[in-house]
């Protein structure tokens, strides 16, 4: 039996695997941000790393592909219809991977890309963008397919029941699935008739992120190696040597009314390319930052991109900023809409109970109605109260679309 590792990282939304056996290892879907977290992990295990695999193109954040293979020497590994100019190997439909004693094989599963595999072995199945927990991902993205998704989840589905699923994203925090809960809860799994479900995927909507192509360009060309990352430490020196050195918060204006570094300027992504012009005419240099280091990057290849050089991006932004117990401004205006929804909830719930008491008892379903509404957003992940309380023009204001409302996922079966 071979004696394999796995090790998940979380990026938001986004999941990526370390994968080792005999001391050697595998990275799978590579994030931009955490490039100090793979490079612990593998010294501290003492693993040699081998190959950088991307189960697709990234349209929805960077890829840390090509800064891996510029420090580790590791072969990049790639489905041979991806366009790329940092892939080493480009991989075929039952292709093996060794890594150790184990052997990864290659599953081409086009549909959410036409570059998309999936990785199997030892009961674990990494399915990229392809198979999500409960949901599948878009096929709107480069040459995706319906028809094509379809016939990739029959491939999945006939893998062995208790095989593990690991998927590159997942938007409610969950971890991994099986094929057999796959089968039971996922609709999009369970659907047989492939007419149907071309049907319905090409029925969504959804908005793509704002800056895909531009995401798209860097990952195909390796340019993420070109981004020059500094720490926390290493911003708040520069910013405290040099007046000319501002830290840009590219987070929403809610994240920033929460807790900021002072001094520093807030242009939420989604605004930075209006904002563009103004930036570049200050002549000042720019560290990005933004909560975990996910958008920092995009809107520094954006200022890159239009002119603005000396752009650095601050690792793990303001997060890894408050770990290192540099000062933040707190509490600066905003309510985080599910706080919104505690207090409204609660005053509803006290009042009515309050009212039945004293005036008529009729007033008891107050509370009824709004534990049902609850039982109704848990079980069903749609707070209505939420969706009413975002029309307000105070929350229109603070919640802005972080990334343009792009998202892998297409979310809920109709």
């Amino acid at each position: 039996m071979n004696r394999s590792i796995l090790k998940q990282f979380i990026a938001g939304s986004c999941y990526s695997y370390v994968f080792s056996s005999k001391n050697e290892a595998i990275i799978i879907d590579p994030h931009i941000s955490l490039l100090d977290e793979y490079s612990e992990y593998l010294g501290k295990n003492n693993h040699t790393l081998k190959f950088i695999v991307d189960t697709h193109t990234h349209a929805d954040h960077f890829s840390l592909a090509a800064v891996l293979k510029n420090k580790f020497g590791a072969h990049v590994l790639m489905h041979e219809k991806v366009i790329s100019s940092i892939v080493d190997e480009r991989l075929k439909d039952n292709n093996q991977i060794a890594v150790g004693d184990s052997i990864l094989k290659v599953l081409y599963t086009p549909g959410h890309t036409d570059d998309a595999i999936s990785l199997y072995g030892e009961d674990k199945l990494f399915t990229g963008d392809v198979l999500l927990i409960g949901s599948v991902g878009r096929t709107d993205f480069q040459n995706g397919s319906p028809e094509l998704m379809f016939e990739a989840l029959q491939k999945l589905k006939a893998l062995p029941d208790e095989t593990v699923v690991f998927p590159g994203h997942d938007y409610h925090e969950k971890r991994s699935s099986t094929i057999t809960q796959e089968k039971q809860d996922n609709p999009f799994l369970r659907e047989v008739n492939k007419e149907i479900f071309v049907k319905n995927m090409r029925s969504r909507v959804i908005p793509r992120p704002f800056n895909i192509d531009s995401i798209v360009r860097v990952n195909q060309k390796g340019e993420a190696v070109f981004l020059e990352m500094i720490s926390p430490r290493d911003a708040l020196k520069l910013a405290e040597k040099d007046s000319q050195i501002k830290l840009l918060d590219v987070r929403s204006a809610l994240e920033f009314s929460q807790v900021h570094i002072k001094d520093s300027i807030n242009v939420p992504i989604d605004m930075l390319s209006v904002k563009i012009s103004d930036l570049s005419q200050t002549k000042q240099n720019y560290i990005v930052l933004c909560r975990t280091g996910n958008r920092s990057p995009m809107a520094a290849d954006m200022l890159t991109q239009s002119g603005i050089h000396g752009v650095k991006v601050m690792q793990g932004g303001i997060t890894y900023w408050q770990k290192e117990r540099f000062p933040v401004v707190k509490g600066v205006g905003g309510m985080a809409l599910e706080r919104q929804v505690r207090v409204i909830a609660g005053s509803l719930v006290l009042s009515g109970i309050i009212m039945s008491w004293f005036i008529h008892r009729t007033f008891i379903f107050i509370p009824v109605f709004i534990s049902c509404g609850l039982i109704y957003a848990g079980l069903t992940d749609n707070c209505l109260m939420g969706m009413l309380l975002m029309k307000l023009p105070y929350n229109k204001k603070l919640y802005k679309v972080k990334l343009g409302g792009g998202t892998c996922s297409i979310g809920d079966y109709v």
